[in-house]
């Protein structure tokens, strides 16, 4: 498994982790375009907007929250902008992209949570298919294991320790994101009392799910030093924590407390 699929020139490679990326970017890109509730949201001007500003919200957020919670990883300054390498965190480009599209609808005055909706529905199949590209690049590698589908990487490239039986856990994380996709779908097609903001809310309540969950496994966290309420998770599992619990919070009230006449 290599995580360079074309060298072309000297340094210049196509790498597996960057071409996955695009390919989800182009999946969610033409599904978001038609998509009937969002056309009645924004103009297509608009929306290519909001996906030039959540590309660039997601890379920035996820790569610093990569790089703070992987720092003995970083070797040397320049080990920060090697995006196509792979080192990206799901949790830290949510986060990102949060902070650029509610900043963009405040300023454009547009319903931002009836627009995160709409894109939230379609993010776990980006990142299904961006679970991939870490895969054939070995970051976020799993545990050593003797199970039969244990996976070894041997290419002196690959982030992942070496010639050693590791769990696929990019295979897991990619399987349980696409099958949140699949259940917020569901909701969204035939749940007709679903409110605006739910759809948010449930998609952050999954991936928290997902990163709290496989972080058991992986073999490429950072824990915290000292003793913290956390116990001895890792830094990703707290985080996760944070924002499922903020989420159900939030999915309480809008479900309970929130008019039905504010639903999409």
């Amino acid at each position: 498994m290599s995580p360079i699929l074309l060298h072309i020139y000297g340094p210049i490679s196509i790498h597996s982790f960057g071409l996955m990326i695009v390919l989800g970017l182009i999946v969610t890109l033409y599904l978001l375009h038609r998509d009937t509730p969002l056309k009645k949201l924004i103009c297509d001007d608009q929306l290519v907007t909001i996906f030039q500003l959540s590309f660039l919200g997601g890379l920035a957020g996820g790569r610093i929250w990569f790089l703070i919670t992987n720092a003995s990883m970083i070797e040397s300054w320049t080990d920060c902008f090697t995006l196509w390498a792979g080192g990206l965190s799901i949790l830290g480009a949510v986060i990102g992209i949060f902070i650029a599209l509610t900043t963009y609808c405040y300023l454009q005055n547009l319903p931002t949570f009836q627009i995160l909706d709409r894109i939230a529905l379609y993010s776990p199949l980006l990142q299904s298919i961006s679970r991939l590209g870490c895969l054939c690049a070995g970051c976020c590698f799993g545990k050593q294991t003797d199970l039969a589908w244990g996976i070894i990487y041997e290419h002196y490239d690959s982030l992942a320790p070496l010639h050693v039986k590791l769990h696929p856990t990019q295979i897991y994380s990619s399987l349980f994101l696409a099958v949140s996709f699949i259940l917020l779908l569901c909701f969204d097609r035939y749940y007709h009392s679903k409110k605006t903001g739910q759809l948010f809310a449930l998609y952050i309540i999954l991936i928290s799910l997902d990163r709290f969950s496989i972080d058991f496994l992986r073999g490429d966290q950072e824990f915290f030093v000292q003793p913290t309420i956390f116990g001895n998770l890792s830094i990703q599992q707290a985080l996760a924590i944070c924002l499922f619990i903020t989420a159900t919070f939030m999915l309480t009230f809008v479900t309970f407390y929130k008019k039905s006449d504010e639903s999409i």
